[in-house]
């Protein structure tokens, strides 16, 4: 078996993991560039790295049994519970039969009209902004994308408490992401108030996602959401159903998972396409077919749009990357991965690999044509994973982005602020360092 190439920046660890921890993206970049698609490095301990298309197979397919999640997931356990993201084993096979129901095709047509009417309203929002100073997309997509969320699990929700969220889903990403990155600063964090800001944020969203499931369970009602999918999934098996802590964990995680995802590659794509006029004037094209937002019907008879969606996808995946820790010895791509050994799968460098793509660096929706599409191996663009963990909101996710943007980019253009510089700062999701501002024509 071929020895993995070793990414060596010091004798010292820790000045790796420093390095990481500043720009995690330039660092596996320097990597890929020096040692090839797959290498190991020591980050306080040693991680196995890849962007090989055959090691997301072999991991997330082919030998998916052999591996657990990685220290990524565990990091999110204190605030997702253990909900789909995070479960593992015969507990998250049974959760998610129990939740699946939730995105079949005839739900998410139903949840496509609440899209509609949220969108509809966010444009009118938008108007506001029209020949005025340039503003934060990011913030605007984060809003327009947790009122949906919100709207589609919960159904009403005091705007005093969608400001709270969005503020606090802020702070713990940061906090999460600071810990596992920078363990050096565990220290000082116990005594500067970041874990105690920490548990108070955690405490409030408990109280809320409880208050909302016994206030459902007292009312006798049945609105049509997800909170009432998940209080009525029955295992078909055992005929029991999740009590309020599953409930809590579940709802969390597809709020959590299920906007800020969408969000982030929504700002990106349109900060891409203020770039990009001639790919703009195509949607707009397609967009004849509607006349404020797109029906479901209408979205579907717009394949461009699609494209577009989709290689924002690929140069921007907000799941940029994922963990897994081997549980038994094997051998992957002729590379011998012992038991214990944490694989770090590069989404961002796997969508990005010269060796996958042509001109991997350019944004060209020709990449998603039926052609392309039909002649790419299927491991060579994963932004929502694949095998059995594959995102189970993948379609819901997909809609949602179509029909924003179709709606956005019908209404107005979007124009790059240039004092504004803006660059890309990975968190749990691919953020960008400090917003992406866009002037609204």
């Amino acid at each position: 078996m071929r020895p993995i190439p070793e990414f060596r920046i010091s004798s010292f660890s820790l000045v790796g993991a420093i390095k990481f921890a500043r720009d995690p993206l330039h660092f596996l970049h320097q990597g890929f560039e020096t040692c090839g698609d797959t290498f190991k490095i020591k980050l306080f301990r040693e991680f196995v790295i890849s962007r090989e298309p055959g090691f997301f197979r072999h991991i997330l397919q082919q030998h998916n049994k052999n591996f657990k999640k990685g220290s990524s997931s565990k990091m999110l356990q204190p605030v997702l519970g253990n909900g789909l993201v995070t479960s593992e084993g015969d507990f998250w096979l049974r959760q998610r039969r129990l939740v699946q129901p939730a995105f079949h095709r005839e739900r998410l047509q139903e949840l496509f009209l609440t899209m509609g009417e949220l969108t509809r309203s966010f444009l009118d929002e938008m108007e506001q902004h029209r020949g005025k100073e340039a503003i934060d997309i990011d913030a605007k997509m984060m809003g327009v994308t947790s009122d949906i969320a919100l709207k589609t699990l919960f159904g009403n929700m005091t705007s005093e408490d969608k400001a709270q969220i969005y503020k606090q889903v802020s702070r713990t990403q940061k906090y999460l992401v600071t810990r596992v990155r920078r363990p050096y600063r565990r220290p000082l964090m116990a005594i500067n108030g970041e874990n105690r800001h920490f548990k108070t944020d955690i405490t409030y969203f408990n109280k809320l996602i409880f208050d909302f499931i016994e206030q459902r369970r007292l009312s006798g009602e049945a609105p049509n959401d997800l909170l009432q999918l998940l209080l009525d999934s029955t295992d078909e098996d055992t005929g029991e159903q999740m009590n309020d802590l599953q409930i809590r964990d579940e709802a969390i995680t597809m709020f959590a998972a299920g906007h800020e995802t969408s969000a982030t590659a929504l700002s990106w794509l349109l900060w891409e396409l203020s770039k990009q006029p001639e790919i703009v004037a195509r949607i707009r094209q397609e967009c004849a077919v509607f006349e404020t937002v797109p029906s479901f019907e209408q979205l579907m008879r717009m394949p461009y749009t699609r494209q577009v969606v989709e290689e924002g996808l690929r140069l921007y995946p907000p799941a940029w990357t994922m963990t897994r820790e081997a549980t038994v010895d094997q051998e992957i791509e002729g590379y011998h991965v012992p038991k214990g050994t944490s694989v770090f799968l590069s989404v961002f460098e796997l969508h990005r690999n010269p060796h996958l793509w042509e001109n991997p660096f350019v944004f060209n929706p020709g990449n998603f044509s039926a052609e392309h599409v039909k002649n790419r191996a299927k491991f060579n663009y994963l932004p929502f994973g694949a095998g059995p963990r594959i995102c189970i909101g993948l379609q819901f996710a997909m809609m949602e982005m179509q029909l924003i943007l179709s709606a956005l980019l019908k209404r107005f253009t979007f124009e790059n602020d240039p004092a504004h510089e803006v660059g890309m700062h990975p968190q749990i999701v691919l953020k960008s360092t400090n917003g992406i501002k866009l002037y609204v024509k």
